[in-house]
């Protein structure tokens, strides 16, 4: 017997598994997709900003996640030994919570999923979806189908969520994105016997790194999370982030002291970020989508567990009033779309427009050195740091032109 479902969501990383956990709560029959079995690797920079943690408070999640993980209470900004600046997140980042947190993904998404099905979602690992149930009407998707254990599997459901990540084998499925949007590329290890450890985020924007960032989060005493991101603009060919990273520790000033007996724990890891939102319709009949599936990443930072789980929470607001009224229909869920775009399309649009005319060198330099001796300034900076102010509204046209001009 076919189990139908009123939601089919694919993907439980914490987009689709906060999603899930919400509408589970609410009643409705959900079920979860994944194609790995949990706990599984994930590649990322593990770090949750004060932003995100702000959420896992809204969600009743926060005690769970706080005591796993290695909480931290400042961002250190380097880009030279003379622009080189620790901001403590109070007062700065008020009205949000004071503090952020580092935690594997591995053991955050194993808990998100595991609370997902407290509340009553049904979670399939190792489901490899290969195509879409045709639903009524034209373009209409009635869920998923596939193999789990190699045998082939049926997902009907009245609404159909994608919350695959930077993977896109789906929306060409759909024909919504042809072609690979990726223009960061990252690389993350982790490391033993790092020296100078502190409750902190560390961000690198050194010229050894243009274009792109490096960063340090501690996961434990002397354990942490190190690596780099590579921006590239659309079809030139990026530079292997693998190799960038470790020339970084090898050689870096920052850093030779730091590492010199340390040890790489596992393999070093590199995967793509997608930073593209909004490039695409990211819902249709039947179908919506969430996370990182939308391009909803940080363009400076690759930060996108916070802005993955606001999506959920807005996407579980549409989906269940549209479930209430008895018909997923493209106009009731849709309004999600539009209130997506509303909240994060203006954020977005500042921050493409920062990476491209800001992060460099020499500019991230003035601002670091600037912000060193301008309090009101280094709280703008924390701020477009953490995704929580546009870079067009933190600065006047005008002190924009007066820093970049040195």
């Amino acid at each position: 017997m076919v189990h139908h479902s009123d939601v089919v969501i694919v993907g439980a990383g914490p987009a689709g598994s906060v999603l899930a956990f919400l509408l589970a709560q609410k009643g409705w029959e959900v079920t979860l997709l994944d194609r790995a079995r949990f706990p599984r690797e994930k590649t990322c920079g593990d770090g949750l900003t004060p932003r995100a943690v702000a959420t896992l408070q809204r969600l009743g999640l926060y005690e769970d996640v706080a005591q796993r993980a290695f909480p931290v209470r400042a961002a250190r900004l380097y880009a030279a030994p003379h622009a080189d600046i620790t901001l403590p997140f109070h007062p700065f980042v008020h009205p949000l919570p004071p503090e952020g947190l580092i935690l594997p993904r591995k053991e955050l998404d194993d808990l998100l999923r595991r609370r997902a099905e407290e509340a009553g979602a049904h979670f399939v690992p190792q489901a490899r979806i290969t195509h879409f149930l045709p639903g009524q009407g034209n373009g209409t998707i009635a869920g998923v189908a596939g193999t789990t254990n190699g045998h082939p599997k049926e997902w009907p459901a009245r609404l159909t969520v994608m919350a695959t990540g930077a993977s896109i084998g789906l929306h060409k499925a759909m024909g919504i994105l042809q072609h690979p949007p990726h223009d960061v590329r990252a690389a993350r290890g982790y490391w033993r016997g790092v020296q100078g450890l502190e409750p902190r985020f560390e961000f690198f924007f050194t010229p050894e790194l243009a274009p792109g960032y490096g960063w340090i989060f501690p996961v434990g005493e002397d354990v942490a999370n190190v690596g780099v991101g590579v921006y590239a603009a659309p079809g030139t060919p990026v530079p292997s982030p693998v190799r960038r990273l470790h020339a970084f520790i090898a050689s870096h000033p920052a850093l030779r002291d730091r590492f010199a007996h340390a040890e790489l724990l596992d393999d070093v890891r590199s995967f793509p970020i997608r930073t593209d939102f909004p490039s695409h319709r990211i819902c249709g009949p039947g179908w919506l989508m969430v996370g990182e599936a939308t391009g909803l990443v940080n363009p400076v930072t690759g930060e996108g567990i916070d802005l993955a789980m606001e999506s959920a929470m807005l996407a579980a607001e549409a989906i269940h009033r549209a479930l209430e009224m008895g018909a997923i229909r493209e106009k009731v869920v849709c309004r999600y779309e539009r209130k997506l775009r509303r909240h994060f399309g203006r954020m977005f649009q500042g921050l493409r427009w920062l990476r491209k005319r800001v992060m460099r060198p020499r500019a991230v330099r003035i601002l670091i050195q600037r912000a060193a001796r301008h309090p009101g300034m280094a709280e703008r900076i924390m701020g477009i740091t953490l995704g929580t102010r546009s870079p067009f509204t933190a600065f006047l046209p005008s002190t924009w032109w007066w820093i970049l001009r040195g």
